[in-house]
C-alpha cells in the first residue's frame, strides 16, 4: 500500500552546514518543521539537493534521525557505488527513522533499463523499508522505460518513483505504467504542471525550499483548471526562478543555500566539499532570481 505522505508537495531539503562539510542536524529539523507548517506532506533529506552523495553515512543518519524526531515524515536519500554499499545505506537510514528511502542505483556507469530493474529489485529483496526508485537520467545516463516501471510495480518494498527527468512525454508513459501500485512524484519543477496533469501523485522538488506555498498553490490550480491562467502563471514564475538560480555560477544546492541565507531561512550557505558556496560577488544574481 502506498504511504499517504507520498502525495502533495514534498521539499527536497538542502543540508544546512555550520562550516564547510559540517552538517547541522538541528537546523535541518527546523527546516522540516517550517515546511510542515507551510503544508508539506513530508520532506526529503540527503537527496541530490541535500548533497547526499558528498555527506558521510553517519551524517546522513544524524540528519534523518533529527528530522524524524520532529514527527514530520522523512524520506532519506540512499546511494552507494555497489549494490552491497547501497543496501547497507538503505538499512542505516531506515534504522535512523526514515519512513521511506529514496534509492539511487549505482551511477558511475550508465545502466540499461533492465539493469536498473535488477538493481532496485536486489535492494527491495533485502529490506523491510519502503523504497522509492530515483530516476534522474540527465545526471546518471540511466533511463527507465514503461516496461521497466511495470516490472517494479507490485513489489511490496517499492512504493514510489521519483522522476526528475526533464522529459514530460516520457514521464506520462511512466505514470501510466505505474498505475496504482507506485506513487509517481515529479522532481522537475519546470514541468510540474504537466506532470500533475498526467496523473503524478505529487512532487519532490528543490524549489520547495524557496517556493513551497507557490508549489502548493500550483497543485491546487492544476486540480481546479489545468489550462487556467492561475496554473500557467504559477508554473511560469516557478520555472523562471529556477532558471535564474541555475544561471548563478556553481551548483543548484549552492544557489539555493545562498537564496535561503538572504531570506533568513538558513544562517550559512556552506556546502559539502568539493562543492563551493556562492561567492559574495554573485549574490546580486541570487537576489534577482528571488524576484522572479
Amino acid at each position: 500500500m502506498t504511504p499517504s505522505f507520498l502525495s502533495g508537495a514534498i521539499p527536497a531539503l538542502v543540508t544546512p552546514m555550520s562550516t564547510p562539510g559540517r552538517v547541522d542536524p538541528a537546523a535541518a529539523a527546523s527546516l522540516a518543521e517550517l515546511a510542515a507548517s507551510q503544508g508539506a506532506s513530508a520532506v526529503l533529506v540527503a537527496g541530490t539537493t541535500g548533497e547526499g552523495s558528498l555527506i558521510a553515512p553517519e551524517d546522513r543518519m544524524a540528519l534523518t534521525a533529527a528530522v524524524a524526531a520532529t514527527g514530520v515524515p522523512v524520506i532519506a536519500g540512499a546511494s552507494g557505488p555497489t549494490l552491497d554499499a547501497l543496501q547497507a545505506d538503505v538499512a542505516r537510514l531506515a534504522d535512523a527513522g526514515a519512513e521511506a528511502v529514496l534509492v539511487l542505483a549505482p551511477a558511475f556507469l550508465p545502466l540499461t533499463p533492465e539493469e536498473l530493474v535488477d538493481a532496485h529489485l536486489a535492494v527491495a529483496e533485502r529490506t523491510d523499508a519502503a523504497t522509492i526508485v530515483y530516476h534522474i537520467p540527465q545526471f546518471t545516463g540511466s533511463w527507465l522505460t514503461a516496461e521497466a516501471v511495470r516490472a517494479l510495480s507490485g513489489v511490496p518494498a517499492i512504493v514510489g518513483l521519483k522522476d526528475s527527468s526533464p522529459d514530460a512525454e516520457l514521464r506520462s508513459t511512466l505514470v501510466g505504467a505505474a498505475g496504482q501500485a507506485l506513487a509517481v512524484l515529479v522532481g522537475h519543477a519546470p514541468t510540474l504542471s504537466r506532470a500533475l496533469q498526467a496523473g503524478a501523485a505529487g512532487s519532490i522538488t528543490a524549489m520547495g525550499n524557496l517556493r513551497l506555498p507557490q508549489i502548493l498553490a500550483l497543485h491546487e490550480a492544476v486540480a481546479q483548471d489545468p489550462a487556467g491562467a492561475p496554473a500557467q502563471q504559477l508554473q511560469a514564475s516557478l520555472a523562471a526562478c529556477e532558471a535564474a538560480l541555475g544561471a548563478v555560477p556553481g551548483c543548484m544546492p549552492a544557489a539555493l543555500k545562498a537564496a535561503m541565507q538572504l531570506t533568513g531561512t538558513v544562517p550559512e550557505r556552506w556546502c559539502a566539499p568539493p562543492l563551493r558556496s556562492v561567492e559574495a560577488r554573485h549574490l546580486d544574481a541570487v537576489r534577482t532570481a528571488l524576484m522572479r
